[in-house]
């Protein structure tokens, strides 16, 4: 009896308090939500689902209106000319005498002005003008004046080329941010994205924000891109800013590489995420119980959903749910191959039972420590 008792001792202690660095596998059949108190369910993979439980066509909230509050009829319509603005000159003489009798062409383009900080611009042919404030067809008609006598029937078209001080600054997670010009061909928030050079993440993983004044709206930009009216026209000094919004996984226990990892939504399957976090660890895991943690989304119509008045509109609201994986089971491996990961997936590989047991034995192997030595000179 004497002999048993050790053991009998070891038995007791890791029943009350096995060392361990996480949950073992029975702990997930008694997990509770802190918010229903209902059990949380664990189910096989063989009865999860697939693909994420998402309708055909997931719209927005009817209060979303996202960057389409920042909607402006006609874009920037301000032509008059400013400090720093570039022209482009062009002019026209159909008379068969005057300014351009000594060529073939009719036309001349007289090449890109710019504004200087008086506000003036001097063209040849007609000199010195002053054009802060003035429109481009002011500018023409004072061009044709100050050509007649030169030229028979002549006529002018002035292109603003660039308006600096009417530009928009593109900046955060973009190829080249920096700031750009307004022109006539009116911008857009695409056309900004486009013009920094492209996000630098996917579509899908990356959100819009633009900010005018004190106000501002975000929208993902895989939503501008589906939605006309999310593509609003830009306005001087508008700022557009772009933030990585990319669905991350992570992944705990026996794994060889623990962890958060990011990945692309729909492009993830829990095999390959398993492959992302290296495996299991051989000398340590249980693979037959390894479990996927999940918030499961809920998506509910609101009411009037799919009237003419109101399309598809969804309520989103979570609900944990537990998935057990057994890796010794080969039908398991096939559908990790389809089981889709989800943005916020918990993946726990727990310990197997004799790593939690010889830690045990571990720790009343370990001599007890012993005293400091004195510090040299102390009595």
């Amino acid at each position: 009896m004497r002999k048993l008792a050790p053991f009998i001792l070891v038995a007791v202690l890791s029943a009350c308090a096995r060392p361990s660095d996480g949950p073992s596998a029975g702990a997930f059949y008694s997990t509770v939500d802190p918010n229903t108190k209902e059990r949380v369910p664990v189910i096989r993979l063989a009865d999860a689902p697939m693909t994420p439980v998402m309708p055909q066509a997931l719209s927005y909230a009817p209060t979303d209106q996202g960057l389409s509050e920042m909607r402006s009829v006609s874009g920037y319509a301000d032509t008059r000319l400013r400090r720093g603005d570039v022209i482009e000159v062009t002019i026209l003489d159909t008379g068969e005498d005057g300014l351009f009798s000594s060529t073939q062409s009719k036309t001349l383009n007289l090449g890109r002005f710019t504004v200087d900080s008086a506000g003036t611009v001097t063209l040849p042919f007609v000199g010195r003008q002053r054009v802060l404030e003035s429109s481009p067809e002011a500018l023409q008609s004072r061009i044709v004046s100050g050509l007649k006598g030169s030229a028979v029937n002549p006529q002018a078209i002035v292109t603003v080329v660039e308006k600096p001080t009417n530009g928009f600054t593109v900046n955060g997670d973009v190829r080249a941010a920096g700031r750009f010009p307004l022109t006539a061909r009116k911008e857009r928030v695409l056309d900004a994205i486009a013009l920094a050079g492209g996000a630098s993440s996917a579509p899908s993983a990356a959100t819009v924000t633009l900010i005018r004044g004190h106000k501002r709206a975000t929208a993902p930009i895989e939503r501008v891109m589906n939605d006309d009216s999310q593509n609003v026209y830009l306005l001087p000094d508008d700022q557009v800013y772009i933030s990585k919004d990319a669905p991350t996984f992570t992944a705990f226990g026996a794994f060889k590489s623990v962890g958060e990892f990011e990945f692309e939504p729909g492009k993830l399957t829990l095999a390959q995420a398993f492959g992302r976090a290296g495996g299991l660890l051989d000398d340590r895991a249980n693979a037959s119980n390894v479990y996927v943690l999940r918030n499961q989304t809920v998506y509910k119509p609101y009411p009037g959903a799919g009237q003419a008045k109101m399309p598809s509109t969804y309520s989103v609201t979570s609900k944990p749910a537990i998935y057990r994986v057994d890796m010794k089971d080969v039908s398991n491996l096939a559908l990790m191959q389809r089981f889709q990961v989800a943005d916020g997936d918990m993946l726990y590989a727990t310990n197997s039972g004799m790593v939690d047991f010889a830690k045990l034995f571990t720790i009343y192997q370990k001599s007890a420590p012993s005293a400091a030595a004195p510090l040299p000179g102390s009595n």
